[in-house]
């Protein structure tokens, strides 16, 4: 069935999923499929759609708890990883590409230093490490807040990822998507009133995100150093904030913006940080980090959630709100 011509990638039964989110929690995938292409992408879920197969898409498994046990297929974006440039939106081809290759479009800083606008398309599956040094190498601002974070630009468009101020949706001009109605490939201009806080206009639809483009900033003034630097210091964040000591699914509940309620900061208030339910830990260097401390079950993360969730409405009459994604039990399988 999963045969060249109409499918390049692996094809796997029996998959510990474990293997393949953040959290290293996931039982195992009955199908598990890494298309290479976005081709192989689209007859994949074809293929699941006529054979009545339900399946979940799958990034960098980084904002999500894999069940126990798994009763879907798995269709990975993970080798579907490309990112290139041009100097104008869309995905500039043939003609049109050389008749607009001089072209610039330029913003002036306050200094009065030049910085030319730069586009950014890439596949669902590229990582944010990939992107990063693309940008690096290419003088391109615009992404130092998200140097260090794992997952994948699918998954970040489709929770709009936040990170140190910078939202996904800030830079995105439009996104290729598969809508699952009519089975079309389809391009989505970017409408801000679409977006929120950890919320995007395909949470809520059946459009599956193929590939993403960003706005960016080509820098000429700093050095590759400086360039560098720039986005090194994120990462160092992140490790002074110990994002990288143990497994995790990243930040679990969200904030509340408007209220003054930060997630991390109520649930050490409380005194939470270290309990445990089996082996997972509510962090001891970060109340809005649940860790993968010994052999954590999904069951062993949803029970330390809803006890969490059960302390804090007690004693500080907050209801927390999950970001972190449960799979199957948060979505729409």
């Amino acid at each position: 069935m999963f045969n060249a011509p109409f499918f390049n990638g692996i094809v796997r039964l029996d998959e510990p999923m474990a293997n393949h989110t953040t959290m290293r929690v996931g039982g195992r995938a009955p199908i598990f499929l890494e298309p290479s292409d976005e081709e192989s992408l689209i007859f994949a879920v074809k293929v699941c759609i006529e054979s009545d197969v339900k399946f979940f898409i799958i990034g960098g498994g980084s904002n999500i708890v894999m069940a126990d046990n798994i009763g879907f297929a798995i269709i990975s974006t993970k080798q579907f990883k490309k990112v290139s440039r041009s100097k104008t939106p869309g995905k500039a081809k043939g003609l049109f590409a050389l008749a607009t290759k001089h072209k610039d479009e330029s913003n002036m800083d306050e200094s009065g230093v030049e910085k030319k606008k730069r586009y950014l398309n890439c596949d669902a599956g590229a990582t944010w490490t990939s992107i990063c040094m693309v940008c690096t190498k290419n003088n391109l601002r615009g992404f130092e807040q998200f140097a260090g974070l794992p997952g994948t630009v699918g998954g970040a468009t489709y929770i709009n990822a936040t990170c140190f101020g910078l939202s996904t949706c800030d830079n995105l001009v439009s996104v290729r998507y598969l809508d699952l109605n009519d089975m079309e490939v389809k391009t989505y201009k970017k409408n801000p009133d679409d977006w929120g806080y950890k919320s995007s206009p395909f949470q809520t639809t059946d459009k599956i995100v193929l590939t993403v483009e960003f706005e960016v900033l080509e820098d000429s003034s700093l050095s590759l150093q400086e360039l560098k630097s720039g986005y090194h210091e994120f990462v160092k964040k992140r490790a002074l904030m110990k994002h990288f000591e143990s497994p995790s699914a990243g930040s679990v509940f969200r904030n509340q913006p408007g209220s003054d309620i930060i997630a991390g900061k109520v649930i050490d208030e409380c005194g939470l940080k270290g309990t445990r339910v089996g082996g997972a830990m509510v962090a001891d260097f970060h109340g809005n980090f649940i860790i993968n401390e010994n052999h954590a079950t999904a069951a062993d993360v949803r029970e330390l959630v809803r006890l969490v969730q059960e302390k804090v409405k007690a004693e500080k009459n907050i209801d927390l709100q999950c970001e972190i994604i449960f799979v199957p039990e948060n979505v729409d399988i």
